[in-house]
């Protein structure tokens, strides 16, 4: 019955009257569309990474129910698409590969929403171009430049953001400088964000949450002719005490752990582009140069009894070269190229009083070809890879594979107002790299390795999207398997096979000066054909079950917009094994007015409260809450947050 029910507060969300207002306004989407991929593509709007300007990831996706993000803390947030962990997806900032191998106690990639130009989700179904490893799909991440905040006249400008939230008492302050000059242009960005750490909704301290990052970014561009270069940096640093298991509010009984531990956290990435922008449908050349490193330290803190305590680094890094030509036949957009990327993941550090080191590599080289276009009433999208995939152990074992992926999908515009899409792919993953945390000794044996086979996954989407006037409706099933996914259980290294499938419904309705959008996913995660805990689906996945998201803006008068976001996880029965607790259900809502003053173009004023009823809860995608003995981490309670941006 929950889906027929489902089905009838869709349709009856979209019937929401028309609100009249003074100014004629149309809200850029914020919803799925179909498009030439065939999957359904997430975008956040500039609204969304607008409103998220102060926060984390999660405040990108909070509207986004099959995109979850867990983690109460910065450190600590990962994504899940369509509850499978980012660990499994190509992910990329500026096109530049990242490597997601990281401690399973915080989070794999740290993005600064405040500069962030576009985040992009191909859930499932990716195309070749996305990179090597879109098992279940790829995230795609794209900062801003100085050309994408000069006014069209100046050639010099600035902007000053700075934000205050009451819970915690956390500060942020960010100042970016841009310009240019002839043909080159720059921008110049550093924010700070500190504070105490927050209050859950019963008013109780959640010890070491407090806010203590800096972000960073440059970006120099010249153009030379018919030819563009573009370097860019960017670096993200958090180092305080945090709970022993960041992820973590505690765990009652187990091995005794002290309340807290130091942790360091440095990610950074360097990008080089040289691209011609002189297109001419036939040599339009693009060379992409970078490196991405992930690093993690923990120290644990020295006592009477240890006066030389345990620390742990570990340390992710992925140097990636991307040739590519973007060509048109006939109307196809045609994108073929070579890639090559060598990621390793390196522990060393002294845990339980015993010093050990231990480094795995991997070199992955890449042929691909993407090919989208139209014909009549279908878009299409359709592409080819094949990788050579060379793998070295901690011990010096050696596994070389090799694979083809493909992809295919469709939309058919079956009338003016339906539209169907179908999308398929099989991915070659190759020999998946080691969580930096998870080495032991059982690595060095020479037939550690041996139960690994080649990952490969194999996904599926089938969507329908129908428009009348200002009403939008859509269903989607999706299923993403992938097989021969990596896990270490009790010191030994296994194969797993790790399965997604569920649906999405969505409804929306724009009018004059807004929208409202009502959203429901509902993801079964199952390993090796059966239920599996959050601690069986570390790095794999997350058990986001039914989850239902309410989004809605509209323009009060010139110049003041008032919105907010609802999101209700419906609660979940536990299906792990060794499991003793469901996964309760919550409601979170979250309200802002936005306002810039007629008088004073170049300044925007910003009010919200977030967790407006105060509610105590753990997000449904944070570690743990199948279990009783587990303390999950308590998201922030109600905060009254201000924030005001001023360019120069």
């Amino acid at each position: 019955m929950k889906i027929f029910y489902l089905a009838a507060l869709l349709l009856g969300s979209a019937m929401v009257p028309e609100l009249a207002t003074a100014q004629p306004v149309r809200l850029d989407p914020i919803t799925l569309t179909a498009d030439v991929t065939g999957s359904a593509e997430i975008a956040a709007s500039e609204e969304q990474l607008d409103d998220a300007r102060t926060g984390t990831l999660e405040d990108v996706f909070r509207a986004e129910p099959s995109v979850t993000v867990g983690g109460g803390i910065t450190i600590a947030e990962r994504v899940y698409v369509n509850g499978i962990d980012e660990q499994q997806l190509a992910v990329s900032v500026d096109g530049a590969a990242k490597n997601n191998r990281m401690f399973h106690h915080t989070g794999t990639n740290i993005i600064d929403p405040l500069l962030l130009k576009a985040a992009r989700v191909d859930p499932g179904v990716a195309p070749a171009d996305a990179g090597f490893g879109a098992l279940a799909g790829s995230i795609a991440y794209e900062t801003k430049s100085a050309l994408d905040l000069l006014e069209p006249d100046d050639d010099f400008g600035g902007q000053v953001t700075t934000g205050y939230a009451t819970n915690g008492d956390t500060t942020t302050g960010a100042l970016a400088l841009y310009g240019r000059k002839g043909p080159v242009d720059a921008l110049a960005y550093a924010k700070r964000a500190s504070g105490n750490a927050y209050e859950d909704g019963d008013g109780n301290i959640v010890p070491y949450t407090g806010a203590d990052m800096n972000s960073y970014a440059l970006k120099l561009s010249a153009q030379m002719g018919d030819w563009r270069a573009e370097l860019g940096a960017l670096s993200f640093k958090d180092d305080a005490l945090r709970p022993y298991r960041a992820n973590l509010g505690g765990v009652i009984g187990g091995r005794p752990t002290p309340e807290t531990r130091r942790y360091a956290v440095d990610q950074n990435s360097q990008t080089l582009i040289l691209r011609r922008i002189a297109a001419d449908g036939l040599l339009d050349p693009e060379l992409r140069i970078a490196k991405t490193e992930s690093k993690v330290d923990t120290f644990d803190l020295p006592t009477a009894e240890t006066p030389d305590p345990d620390f742990n680094t570990g340390v992710a890094d992925t140097a990636s070269v991307v040739a590519q030509n973007h060509f048109d036949l006939d109307g196809v957009a045609v994108t073929a190229g070579v890639d090559n990327a060598h990621s390793s993941g390196l522990y060393d550090g002294m845990f339980r009083g015993t010093p050990s080191t231990f480094r795995e590599e991997r070199t992955n080289t890449g042929l691909f070809v993407q090919a989208r276009g139209s014909r009549g009433p279908v878009d299409f999208s359709t592409g080819l890879r094949y990788d050579w995939n060379r793998f070295t152990g901690a011990g010096g074992q050696e596994l070389n594979t090799d694979g083809a992926s493909f992809n295919a999908a469709a939309t058919w515009k079956a009338t003016e107002t339906l539209s169907l899409n179908a999308g398929y792919s099989t991915v070659f993953g190759g020999t998946q790299l080691a969580g930096v945390y998870e080495f032991t000794d059982f690595y060095l044996l020479q037939d550690a390795y041996n139960a690994l086979d080649p990952t490969r996954a194999q996904n599926i989407v089938l969507g329908a999207e129908w428009t009348a006037g200002d009403t939008t409706l859509g269903a989607e099933l999706f299923r993403s398997s992938i097989d021969n996914v990596r896990k270490v259980m009790a010191g030994a290294i296994v194969d797993r096979d790790l399965e997604s499938e569920g649906f999405r419904l969505s409804a929306r309705r724009d009018w004059t000066g807004g929208f409202a959008a009502l959203r429901y996913s509902d993801a079964d995660v199952t390993l090796d054909g059966e239920g599996a805990s959050s601690f069986d689906l570390r790095e794999l996945g997350t058990v986001p079950g039914a989850m239902l998201t309410l989004e809605a803006r509209h323009e009060v008068m010139a110049s003041l917009s008032v919105g907010g976001v609802v999101q209700h996880a419906i609660e979940e029965e536990t299906k792990g094994s060794d499991t003793d607790s469901d996964w309760p259900s919550y409601t979170v809502v979250e309200v802002f007015a936005e306002y810039e003053p007629a008088a004073y173009g170049n300044i925007t004023l910003r009010a919200e409260v977030n967790n407006l009823f105060d509610r105590t809860y753990v997000d449904r995608a944070s570690y743990g809450g199948d279990y009783s003995e587990v303390v999950g981490q308590q998201e922030p309670g109600r905060s009254l947050a201000l924030t005001a941006v001023m360019r120069f």
